[in-house]
């Protein structure tokens, strides 16, 4: 999992384990408590296993209610599946780890033994007291480089992730080794993109993860950035720091760092004082820097550059479209067509954070609605609304234009941007589809008689074309939606509106009318009470003469 530091930078932090040893296969690595604490893996299945991240999932889920829906819709951003990019980094990783551990075995008697086992026809210098051989450090690193998004930070912490952060040492072989183990260590460059900022990040990662004071002892002194590095390289070898991984190196700044020639020298600097492998990992805007010198390009190299493009549209592809197409909480299921494969790959060029994100948005836009079918046009169509950010590179991407993909620093959707999209699904959900009702209706309209999609509007307006008064129809309309709120059938509160129009309507009437003596029978017209006798003395009922004077209409005329 990520954690944040004090400037906001991200720090993955791993699992910590008390040491248990396995004798090494390779010669070069026995006797090394350091390299024979760590996981051994006997096949490529068994990491693809280990990589593989699959959220939970049932076509039971289909059934819920679409806002627990929208919900599991999120999960599919953990989705991990294991590519070809990712297990090759993850080997690499391997080797850079136990290779840079060969010559920094903790305890000198078995380094010995590990270094007589590793060359076995060493000369030990038996007439010479004291001699031992000295063997050259194999600290290297490489960098992996390529566009945002495309899984460079997920393979490195898949990579990583094999293998605990942290092991804690009590006794080896006999010997008494009371060591704490930092495997690796992976952090970003700052946000202000200074070199002495990315030194700071160390001490407070470090800290983080071990839970030691280096930041409280060594970060508020004025000390330069040449003074720093020892530092460093003393806290590498204390802990046992097996790999130094930092990410987002594009945000390192010329000015703030002090040009492009000392962040290099920089760099070259790290790799030979600490002693230990680092991974550089940034965006094509890093490479140019990196390609200015030779000596950082070495060292790099030390496992082969690796650069992250694109996915092609081949087999990979489409075993990780397919995989991830099993994450469908729509209520009925989109079958993945060759069009609907086509139309992801258009819209995220290869790019496996966009396209997973294009998925989770077409979810997103059709659950709830009467229609929940994920079609071609849908995937355009959320792309256009919600991933403007992403159409630089993917423009670039479709040219092939390595010279604008380096000016371009970052091509992740905002977050808030699909956070906004998540609210907006959520509310069409609460006022439409299953979840209908006539309170959520009238809320999830402007709230006002001028809005024709209100409830308020179309009830008020009914009773106006029926013949009440607009005021009376407004307040009858208002007091219908306030008693069936919570219902779904929109035409009870028609029916109540209309009760309560005809009582105001009659109660009007009443107060407004002039005064009737009874006793003499006077009416003034069209007093009911008197269209009501006059119809008693003719011999009809007094229901047929309000009738027939067009006061009583059919309720056939109203529904």
């Amino acid at each position: 999992m990520s954690q944040k530091l004090n400037n906001g930078s991200n720090v993955f932090v791993g699992n910590k384990i008390n040491a248990v040893y396995t004798p090494s296969d390779e010669a070069m690595y026995r006797h090394n408590a350091f390299i024979e604490t760590l996981p051994q893996f006997d096949s490529v299945e068994q990491i693809c296993k280990l990589i593989w991240r699959k959220p939970a999932y049932s076509e039971a889920d289909r059934l819920k209610i679409p806002q627990k829906r929208l919900l599991l819709v999120q999960t599919i951003s953990n989705f991990v599946a294991p590519s070809p990019n990712i297990i090759d980094l993850a080997h690499r990783i391997e080797r850079l780890i136990r290779n840079g551990y060969v010559c920094r075995n903790p305890i000198d008697a078995e380094w010995i033994k590990q270094i007589r086992a590793g060359f076995p026809e060493l000369d030990w210098g038996s007439e010479i007291p004291g001699y031992k051989p000295l063997i050259r450090s194999s600290a290297s690193g490489f960098c992996i480089i390529g566009t945002s998004g495309v899984g460079k930070s997920t393979g490195t912490e898949c990579g990583l992730g094999l293998f605990p952060q942290v092991i804690i040492h009590t006794k080896y072989n006999g010997h008494e080794l009371n060591r704490v183990q930092l495997v690796w260590l992976k952090l970003e460059c700052p946000q202000d993109g200074s070199l002495k900022g990315l030194c700071l990040n160390f001490f407070q990662a470090v800290d983080l993860v071990l839970d030691t004071r280096y930041y409280e002892k060594f970060a508020n002194g004025r000390r330069t950035l040449d003074e720093l590095l020892p530092i460093i390289s003393k806290i590498a070898a204390s802990v046992g720091l097996g790999v130094l991984v930092i990410d987002e190196i594009q945000r390192l700044n010329d000015a703030k760092s002090g040009g492009a020639q000392r962040m290099l020298n920089f760099f070259v600097q790290l790799v030979n004082t600490i002693g230990v492998p680092v991974i550089l990992v940034g965006t094509f805007k890093a490479l140019g820097l990196l390609n200015k010198e030779f000596a950082m390009a070495r060292r790099s190299a030390g496992q082969g550059d690796f650069i992250w493009s694109n996915e092609s549209q081949d087999e990979v592809w489409d075993y990780f479209i397919e995989n991830l197409w099993t994450y469908q909480w729509t209520d009925t299921y989109s079958p993945l067509t060759l069009k609907i494969k086509q139309a992801i790959y258009e819209e995220s060029q290869g790019i496996v954070d966009i396209a997973v994100k294009l998925y989770q948005l077409a979810q997103w836009d059709v659950i709830g609605t009467e229609d929940e079918k994920i079609i071609p046009g849908l995937i355009h169509k959320v792309a256009v609304e919600s991933l403007r950010i992403s159409k630089p590179i993917i423009d670039a991407l479709k040219r092939k234009d390595i010279k604008t993909l380096r000016l371009i620093n970052d091509v992740h959707p905002a977050i808030e941007s699909l956070h906004d999209f998540f609210r907006r699904a959520e509310e069409r959900v609460t006022t439409s589809g299953v979840l209908n009702t006539v309170g959520n209706q009238q809320l999830g309209s402007k709230k006002s008689l001028e809005d024709e999609e209100a409830p308020l509007f179309i009830i008020a307006k009914w009773l106006v074309e029926g013949g009440i008064e607009p005021k009376i129809a407004k307040e009858s309309a208002k007091q219908a939606i306030d008693r069936y709120s919570s219902e779904s059938d929109f035409k009870m509160a028609m029916h109540l509106a209309y009760q309560i129009a005809l009582n105001l309507s009659t109660n009007q009437n009443s107060e407004t009318k002039s005064k009737i003596k009874v006793e003499n029978k006077v009416y003034s017209s069209p007093d009911l009470r008197g269209i009501w006798l006059q119809g008693n003395q003719s011999g009809q009922s007094g229901y047929n003469n309000l009738k027939n004077a067009g006061l009583i209409k059919p309720a056939l005329e109203f529904l």
